[in-house]
């Protein structure tokens, strides 16, 4: 029986793409490069949201796909430069690689235990990566990135109960190609990427890639003289492919460097009231919100290295497609932190990170020309992260010396089923059942004879989905689905570890999401776009708060009892001309806490203001329900242009220009009213002439164009030692506008 489905979506794919992928990619690529990727792709867009290569019109998930001429436009470099081409996605900045976090909905996880893993999983080339620090590096040699929001628990298995982010970098091709690209800013980056890719006989080929970024940083160390907040990295990347009849063999290898100085917290505030804070140096520092000097007596410090390498292999059986994909990777992480943020020597950290695990997945996956189609999959895992941290600090309740390592070890199996019900009609249905041993070793060794302590727990989970896609013949498509998510217990392996928390891992973090969509055409096939409804419930979210009424604030890892988000994601583009495009997208999220009654007060709360004693744990607590999660605006837009106007037969002249607005966002999950961040706007332009057939381009642009000043985290600093308020901030590399010009060349 011949599939009906398929060849209506493939002949309309033109006429119902999704909206924000065809939106991005107009913003990076000129006409003529427009009219050639349409008549590649047969006028469809491909994604692997689904573990097969798809037309996107084909899968019933909020996906979009940022194409590697939009990551280039937007001056994506870095991971947490996604934010800015993605309304859904935020990063909260924690100072280091490893502290960061990712959200999608208004829904991540902010946490420094060794142990947790993130609610967004980030993927490249179908490697998971274990710790979602390890994403924080340069995008190398990307041919696209998806993000895929909401739950991704039946394929992307667990720790991707919020969504994923999956990076696919570029295949080798059968014929030469290469790339070379160097830019320079005025406040003195000096970057270069490049590219080769070409046959190796008549059934295989290479590609291999690099870049190297050179850059001191933007913020000033007044003790020693140092710039801070840059990072000199470098990287290389190679993908050999190999058809042996019909079998295909990859393999790729990933391995990269850096050295930053990681991210300082500036002064936002220091009350000084009746002498207070008087220990506090301030010479030459006024606090503020674009105050980007500090005091610090040793410089921050960050070195890393990466190692990700796999092997994949795909066979063709007639009847469907037999893949094994093994990979390895080892991420090494090492940092110097002055965390009392002062001249004196009064708090260090020292840590070092080592992750490591190797995977193996195999899965069945049949052809897409019947009413039937498939894709069943065995998975397995076993990673380590071993970690040890050194606080130092006259203080004795602060000193910290610890070693730790944390075990996960996964089995699952996994299923996902799709049915053309009739010509116009498809239902997806899938499942996963996964497995998962963890297990802790911690040494305390601050005694004479350090103390240690250990655990192991085991746990199963399974995870589902339904998506039902209609198809009109205006052009129209319309899908429902339901999804569940999962993310698997985790210990809270910090300063303060003891057997009680070795005994008792927090429990693990489920989601169920609903979720509607619209797409299609308007305006007389010039205009297209995008709408989509979700609602997603939470049940466990781990979350990470700190008691501030200590003398030394410990950090501790708990399960908030439900939280809500749901919301709208609009994205849209118009093409008036040929040389004309307007897009634009907006997502309004309200990320909700449903139930944490026994949350962690902020430091001076008061009972007027929520925060009461509770006798049975002996300390003040406050009820959260009702209230936001941290760093998730309710409402955030992008809208831009791109014009390109041939100056002669070989040249060109195009500008480029978009704006990111988003509101004003509370960085505490205990609700501190002192770390709010105002609502703000940035916007970038680019300048450029280019040749003809991606031959050259030369451009200037600036970032922040209006200097709208702005942080990426407040942190509030106060506690019983500096009372009243000590305010922290860190600034963004843009948090003040700075230039640079871009030179492209490629054959």
């Amino acid at each position: 029986m011949t599939r009906t489905a398929r060849p209506i979506l493939k002949g309309t794919g033109s006429a119902i793409a999704t909206a924000g992928v065809l939106a991005l990619a107009a913003t990076a690529v000129p006409a003529h490069a427009q009219e050639q990727v349409s008549e590649e792709l047969g006028n469809t867009i491909v994604v692997t949201a689904q573990k097969r290569e798809q037309n996107v019109l084909e899968v019933p998930v909020a996906v979009t796909a940022i194409g590697d001429n939009v990551l280039e436009a937007a001056q994506v470099n870095e991971f947490e430069d996604l934010t800015s081409v993605s309304p859904s996605l935020t990063i909260t900045a924690g100072g280091s690689q490893a502290g960061h976090s990712i959200a999608l909905r208004g829904v991540g996880t902010v946490a420094f235990s060794t142990a947790v893993e993130s609610s967004v999983l980030v993927v490249v080339d179908d490697v998971a990566l274990l710790q979602a620090g390890q994403a924080f590096s340069s995008i190398s040699d990307p041919q696209r990135v998806e993000i895929l929001r909401g739950p991704q628990g039946t394929l992307f298995g667990k720790n991707a109960s919020a969504g994923v982010v999956n990076i696919v970098t570029r295949d080798p091709t059968d014929y030469f190609t290469g790339y070379g690209q160097v830019s320079v800013t005025d406040d003195e980056q000096y970057r270069a990427e490049a590219a080769l890719s070409g046959p190796i006989n008549d059934a295989g080929g290479f590609r291999v890639s690099g870049y190297w970024s050179d850059y001191d940083g933007y913020l000033d160390n007044l003790t020693t003289g140092s710039t801070l907040g840059g990072e000199n990295t470098w990287g290389v990347r190679g993908k050999l492919q190999q058809e042996y009849g019909a079998v295909t063999f990859t393999l790729t290898a990933d391995y990269g460097e850096a050295t930053d100085s990681l991210l300082p917290d500036t002064y936002l505030r220091v009350d000084r009231a009746n002498g207070a804070n008087a220990d506090y140096d301030l010479t030459g520092i006024t606090p503020g919100k674009d105050n980007n000097v500090v005091r610090n007596n040793v410089d921050r410090f960050g070195d890393s290295d990466q190692l990700i390498a796999s092997f994949k292999a795909d066979i063709d059986l007639g009847f469907a497609t037999l893949s094994s994909i093994t990979s390895y990777q080892d991420w090494r992480y090492d940092s110097i932190n002055d965390q009392d943020g002062t001249a004196d020597a009064v708090i260090r950290h020292d840590t070092t990170y080592n992750a490591e695990q190797f995977a193996q997945e195999i899965r069945l996956t049949s052809p897409t020309d019947g009413f039937f189609d498939y894709i069943v999959g065995l998975y397995y895992s076993d990673g380590t992260t071993d970690r040890s941290f050194i606080r130092t600090s006259p203080i004795p309740p602060l000193k910290q010396n610890w070693d730790s390592a944390a075990d996960t070890t996964s089995y699952a199996a996994f299923a996902q089923l799709g049915f053309d019900i009739s010509d116009t009609t498809m239902l997806t249905v899938g499942g996963r059942v996964n497995h998962e041993k963890i297990g802790v070793f911690f040494q305390d060794n601050r005694p004479a004879t350090p103390i240690q302590y250990s655990g192991s727990d085991s746990e199963t989970a399974v995870t589902g989905k339904i998506a039902l896609q209609q198809f009109f013949d205006n052009g129209l498509m319309a899908f429902a689905s339901i999804a569940t998510g999962y993310k698997g217990q985790a210990y809270d392996v910090s300063s303060g570890f003891d057997q009680r928390r070795a005994d008792n891992p927090i429990a693990s973090e489920d989601s169920i999401n609903y979720e509607i969509g619209l797409s299609g055409r308007a305006l007389g096939g010039d205009a297209q776009f995008q709408l989509v409804g979700f609602w997603t419930d939470y049940d466990n979210f781990q979350a990470q708060g700190v008691n501030a009424q200590l003398l030394a604030p410990q950090f501790e890892l708990t399960n908030v009892g439900k939280l809500r988000t749901r919301g709208i994601e609009f994205e849209t583009y118009y093409s008036p001309t040929d040389t004309l495009t307007l897009f634009g997208s907006a997502a309004y999220v309200d990320a909700q806490i449903r139930e944490f009654p026994d949350a962690q007060c902020y430091f001076g709360q008061t009972a007027a203001e929520g925060c009461v004693f509770d006798p049975t744990i002996n300390q003040p607590v406050q009820d959260l329900a009702g209230e936001q999660l941290g760093n998730s605006p309710d409402f955030k837009f992008n809208m831009g242009f791109d014009y390109s106007q041939p100056i002669s037969q070989s040249i060109s002249l195009f500008t480029r220009g978009n704006y990111t607005w988003q509101s004003a966002v509370n960085f505490s999950l205990s609700q501190n009213p002192r770390t709010t961040q105002v609502s703000y706007g940035i916007a970038n332009l680019a300048v450029g002439i280019e040749g003809p057939e991606d031959s050259w381009a030369l451009s200037v642009f600036v970032n922040n164009l209006f200097d709208k000043a702005y942080a990426s985290r407040i942190i509030d600093d106060t506690n019983p030692r500096n009372d009243p308020f000590v305010l922290t901030q860190q600034l963004p590399r843009n948090y003040e506008r700075y230039f640079g010009a871009r030179l492209r060349f490629g054959f």
